[in-house]
């Protein structure tokens, strides 16, 4: 055996070991989610003359084409005007602050107790801005919506009784819905691996008694619990989580009210998608660094609740895992190292479960489009998904290493000043790291091409879209879908 081999055989074994973990964890969700019972969700009658005053926090930065709508649906919740606080925490930079004002006042003189709070300093970002609005409002319930979300009348309604019934909860988290599902292949990818996550992932949480995490938005939490766990923290890029697992370590329960749909708008361009995946995988694994350490020392947690919870709080680190493993199979696939039996079992375990359990977990989120259109949207999760290997490697390598980065919101309009830079810079390293591993292959081993063909496709097709939206962004100054 050479010096390369000695070196690369059991860090490439080990790592594909860790990369097994996590797809058995998908597997063991999604076992969950077929044969765990499920669990009833009390809800108490509420008394029309005793209901809780709500604060409802609109955070917004940049987005204020989106506030008027937003504020509609606020004025159309029902629920007493007396009792309802609603906050409008716009950090906006540019003109989106003077159209927030304009729809306040508008609201306003509707009868919608409504104030715009604006932070001069984005200081710990969204954690920041919601933090900031709880110290203006002595509510004991507090509601969350981005700004292109759109809750039922009838939202507070159920999620209130929700948390009336059990004192316990520190909140209750709803599940989004898509008003573009079908605008695109890409909206189509988002909804079905976010449906995966509301239908399969959180639904087996809460029915095996785990912590359901808040998902940022479309939730109501229970403002003792929110100051019990310490208050939003802005050292990570996912304060939402952050702060759910925070209060679960202190006592709190929470609740997923998975019939209950809240519609929202999904990202139309690959640049914003790939963005929000960014910051979704850096803050996930920062919560991890964070966390971890808390979770383990907790009385309160079986050791399975444990291996799950740090297993979620990782998962996003299986892309640098991932990379890793890309590039120590290099000398392998070029005949510079041979692999022995043992890696050769390992490797296949690796890899029939890493393509076997995200399959399984993407079909458990519904098959309402029928066979071929599920099949569709299951292989293109899988291919877009592998795109993002080379973006979401560097956001867990970010978190690792503790590099800061700025919370960037997801774009819900695409355009403004930069943007036509930004998407010509998009897209480049995707396709220069498929080309070249595609090449690669070719040149050493082509058979090897069946094996990397998702890897291959994820980045290239991921490069291609990217550059298909600078296109557009150059004839229209909008990119497409």
């Amino acid at each position: 055996m050479t010096a390369l081999e000695w070196l690369l055989i059991p860090l490439l074994a080990l790592t594909l070991v860790v990369l097994t973990l996590f797809s058995a964890n998908l597997a063991t969700l999604s076992l969950a989610r077929l044969l765990a019972p499920r669990r009833a969700l009390a809800s108490a009658a509420l008394d029309p003359e005793r209901l809780p005053e709500v604060l409802v926090q609109l955070p917004l930065y940049n987005e204020g084409e989106l506030i008027g709508p937003l504020l509609e649906h606020m004025a159309a919740l029902d629920w007493p005007r007396e009792r309802l606080h609603v906050q409008v925490l716009d950090d906006s930079t540019d003109d989106s602050l003077t159209l927030s004002e304009q729809a306040v006042a508008r609201a306003r003189a509707a009868g919608l107790r409504v104030e715009l709070i604006h932070r001069r300093e984005r200081t710990a970002f969204k954690a920041g801005a919601l933090a900031a609005g709880l110290e203006c409002s002595e509510a004991p319930l507090v509601a969350i919506f981005d700004a292109d979300f759109a809750p039922p009348p009838d939202f507070l309604r159920r999620t209130v009784a929700v948390l009336e019934a059990d004192p316990g909860l520190a909140y209750v988290q709803t599940r989004w819905a898509h008003r573009n599902r079908d605008h695109s292949l890409l909206t189509r990818v988002q909804a079905r691996l976010l449906d995966a996550h509301f239908r399969v992932e959180q639904e087996a949480r809460w029915r095996l008694g785990l912590p359901v995490p808040f998902n940022g938005t479309g939730g109501v939490w229970r403002r003792a619990a929110i100051e019990s766990a310490g208050g939003w923290h802005g050292d990570t890029l996912t304060e939402d989580l952050d702060l759910s697992l925070r209060a679960h370590l202190r006592g709190w329960r929470s609740a997923f009210l998975g019939g209950l749909e809240v519609p929202a708008v999904l990202p139309t361009s690959t640049r914003a998608w790939r963005a929000q995946q960014f910051r979704w995988s850096k803050g996930f694994a920062q919560c991890f660094l964070k966390l971890a350490p808390m979770v383990w020392s907790s009385p309160r947690l079986a050791p399975w609740q444990k291996l799950l919870i740090s297993l979620e709080l990782a998962q996003p680190l299986a892309f640098l895992l991932g990379s890793l493993c890309l590039l120590m199979g290099l000398p392998f696939i070029a005949g510079a190292a041979v692999g022995g039996p043992l890696l050769g079992t390992v490797a296949i375990t690796a890899s029939v479960l890493g393509l076997v359990a995200p399959v399984g977990f993407l079909l458990l989120a519904g098959h309402a489009g029928g066979v071929r259109k599920t099949a569709r949207e299951v292989a293109g999760a899988l291919v877009l998904t592998s795109g993002l290997l080379l973006s979401n490697a560097r956001a867990g390598a970010e978190a690792l290493l503790g590099h800061r980065s700025e919370f960037v919101r997801t774009p819900k309009r695409q355009g403004g000043p930069g943007a036509r830079r930004r998407q010509w810079r998009g897209g480049l390293p995707e396709l220069a790291a498929g080309l070249a591993l595609l090449g690669f292959v070719l040149l050493q081993q082509p058979i090897a091409v069946i094996y990397l063909l998702v890897v291959i496709g994820g980045l290239l097709g991921v490069g291609v879209l990217q550059l298909r939206d600078a296109l557009q962004l150059g004839r229209t100054g909008e990119p497409g879908a």
